[in-house]
């Protein structure tokens, strides 16, 4: 008698562990609303942009999938480190493209907190900054601070993020 171990996978199977299937949380509306606080702390301003995917998705799987209630989803961005130039008036041409969809999420209720001691570091006062972001005390004070009202806290910032296509996984994504 062969063991679980020893016995053959099925001859259905494809590969060696079969095929990945697509589920969502079926209790996803339990949750009533989904709550999560951005840490943004980048060495490059530039890398928001890439972290703006995770939101837009975040958002859109809110939309597609919950929950479904009067309000799913609530996003908090906190920046506190050298992006904090991108929200500088005077810089609005230089970073247009991430300025402008950091607006857009503004106006779908995503809110925008930078750090009083970073935009001064940076020489920046609160009316240096765009009409859509708050200036609160500390960046790691606000972070506390929704993390105890319950919201989740993503730490991209905690590596520097990169773009999907790498030199260390370029090969891995081409279809046989």
């Amino acid at each position: 008698m062969e063991s679980l171990l020893s016995a053959p996978i099925s001859s259905a199977v494809q590969e060696p562990y079969g095929t990945a299937q697509f589920k969502s949380y079926s209790d996803i509306d339990s949750l009533k609303t989904l709550k999560v606080v951005w840490d943004f702390n980048f060495a490059d301003p530039k890398s928001v942009g890439f972290v703006f995917n995770n939101v837009a998705a975040l958002i859109k799987a809110t939309e597609d999938y919950g929950p479904h209630g009067f309000h799913p989803i609530k996003v908090v961005i906190v920046s506190h480190g050298p992006e904090v130039v991108l929200w500088a008036k005077q810089n609005y041409a230089k970073y247009k493209d991430i300025v402008d969809r950091a607006a857009s999420f503004a106006q779908q209720g995503v809110k925008f907190e930078v750090c009083r001691n970073d935009a001064a570091a940076l020489g920046f006062k609160p009316e240096d900054l765009d009409g859509f972001v708050t200036v609160i005390p500390a960046g790691p004070y606000a972070l506390t601070y929704w993390q105890n009202k319950g919201y989740a806290v993503m730490e991209p910032g905690a590596t520097l993020p990169t773009k999907p296509f790498t030199e260390f996984n370029k090969g891995d994504t081409e279809k046989p």
